[in-house]
This record gives C-alpha cells, structure tokens and sequence, in this order.
C-alpha cells in the first residue's frame, strides 16, 4: 500500500463522479508509490466499496475511460493462476489539481464546474427520455381507444332505424329509430359471450368493490383498470370470438393483485397479457397429440434392473448348492 497512492486518489485526483471516488481509491490501495502495479480481485474491490461485481467492473471502465487509470504491466500477475488472474492497473498520477479537489484556485474551480455541468446534462437527458416515454404510452392509449370506437361503430349490424345510446360491439339491432349519442354506456354491457363451458361470463369490474372490502386496495384498484367496450372490440378483432376476454382478464387482475406491483399503462399492460394468452392458446392447439400406447406393450428393463436380477440369480444358485452340500455332509 503507498500513502502517496492513496492520497492523490483522495485529494489530487481530477473531479469524477462521486461514484468512483472509492473505487479508485481501492485501487491506490494496492498500487506502489508511483501508483504502478494495482491489481486487487474485483471481489476484494467489491468488499471495499460495498458494491456488486458488476458495479465495479462498470466503474473500472469509466475510470479507464476519463484517463485516470490505464492497464498496466500483466507480468505483476503471471504467478496467479489464469482462471483467477484479475486485471492489472497503473494510476494517472502525473494528472492532478495543484490545490487537490478541495482547493480553491482556478484550475480546481473549473474543473468542478465542468463536472457539475455534466451531471445536469446527464439529469435533463434522463427527464427527456422519461418524457417521450411518457407521451408514447399516452399516444398508444389514445390509438387504442380511437380504433376501439371505430371498430365499435363497424361492427353494428344495423337494419332499420334505431336509437342508439351504447357502443358496444356485440349489439345487433333490427328494429329502433336514430343515433343519438357516440359516447360508451356508462353501464356495463349485460350480453357477454359464454365461456368455454357455455357460462356466460360475469363482467369482472363489478367485483372490484367486494375484492377491495375483503383483501384491501391494491395498485391496479388504486391506479384505475376497466374491461371497455373498444377494450372487448380490439381483442374480438384481433383473435376472433374464441378467446375467452372475461376469464383471461379475471386472471389478468388477480396476477397483479396477487403481486401487489403497479404498471404505468394498465390497458397496455392487458394487452400484452391478451396476446400473450392468445398465443399459448395457439400454441396448445397445434400441438401434435400424444402417441397412443397399445395394450401389449411391455417396458424394457433398465440395466440397473437387469444386473439386480443376474446378482439374484447367483445368490440363490450359490444358497442351493450350499443346501445340497450340508445335506450330503449330514
């Protein structure tokens, strides 16, 4: 261990994230007075920083790229065996503030102006990620519930005149008198299809009231989630009457209610549990079918079984000639 080492790390080193001001430190630990040498396990570093593998080794690497530590000579480490052998690191000693990081002269002050600038740029870029992935989940529920509302309007089979006060997509009208109104019922639709078992299904957010009395809220309670009309449309459109849209969002609720976890985008996070369903569902229907066993069919003995069997077999000729013998001494 070198105390010079040590120190420029600590005090003389160029600004760095706050981050890797104890990696590196970990290093100077191990390095000579010149700051050569340095080649602690990451295991050891690890220990040192209270961090994870993973963490260390992404440090090294931002280290190695701001230029404070470069590779060094591999002959240090040739007495450690290859599958153990951790990498070797010189220090950039030579790169240093002339009043250390604590220093109040120009060059220092600058220095901790550029880092700081850094940081807010790297925290601005992070906020505009953040909000085009915010936009782009309220554009796609938009998309969803403007194809819904069309789609709803296509699919009403309309032969003479009516009054129309719902959307739903699995209305058919005969007889009524004129539309009066584009907005979804408020009231839940009554004539869902029937299951699988020809039951017809219950609308599961009219169970959302007990659920929460009995188990307490839960995020997706908390957050809002409702089975729509346009909600139905869509999956009716994409994988036809066959899948069973109650039953699969029963499952859907009970999933992350179970969890206990939230998602920012509910309706988006139902279809992919929909189309996830859908192509188990198509997975289990092209799956080829099990051969059938004929009723003579015997089961080969194993060799294990076999060999047993052969030990036996000489036990009892070995236990017969044994009997044979006393009887003739007798």
């Amino acid at each position: 261990m070198s105390t010079d080492a040590l120190k420029w790390a600590i005090e003389q080193a160029p600004p760095m994230p706050a981050q890797l001001v104890a990696t590196l430190a970990g290093l100077a630990n191990h390095a000579d007075a010149k700051g050569k040498g340095a080649y602690p396990s990451l295991a050891k570093l690890a220990a040192y920083t209270c961090k994870s593998e993973r963490t260390v080794r992404r440090d090294l690497r931002q280290l190695e790229e701001l230029k404070l530590i470069r590779p060094g000579d591999p002959s240090k480490v040739a007495h450690i065996s290859p599958d153990k052998r951790p990498e070797v690191y010189d220090l950039a000693m030579e790169r240093k503030v002339p009043g250390g990081r604590a220093g109040d002269d120009e060059e220092t002050r600058t220095s901790a102006r550029t880092l700081a600038s850094s940081r807010e740029r790297g925290r601005a870029a992070r906020e505009a990620k953040k909000a085009r992935s915010d936009a782009e989940s309220t554009q796609e529920r938009e998309d969803v519930d403007v194809r819904g509302d069309a789609d709803v309007r296509a699919d009403v089979d309309v032969t003479s005149g009516g009054t129309w006060t719902s959307q739903r997509a699995d209305v058919d009208v005969t007889s009524g008198g004129t539309w009066t109104s584009a907005k979804p019922s408020v009231e839940p639709p009554t004539n869902h299809p029937k299951n699988q078992e020809g039951v017809q299904t219950v609308t599961t957010h009219l169970t959302q009231v007990a659920e929460r009395d009995a188990f307490g809220p839960s995020p997706i309670d908390v957050d809002g989630f409702e089975l729509t009309d346009a909600m139905r449309a869509w999956s009716l459109r994409t994988f036809g009457p066959n899948l069973d849209v109650d039953y699969e969002t029963a499952q859907f609720l009970d999933h992350f209610r179970a969890q206990n976890v939230s998602r920012p985008n509910w309706p988006t996070e139902w279809q992919k549990w929909i189309r996830r369903s859908a192509k188990y569902a198509s997975e289990r229907a092209t799956r080829p079918p099990l051969r059938a066993v004929s009723g003579d069919y015997q089961p080969r003995p194993s060799t294990t079984d076999a060999r047993v069997q052969q030990a036996l077999d000489v036990g009892r000729r070995l236990q017969a000639m044994h009997d044979a013998k006393t009887q003739e001494n007798q």
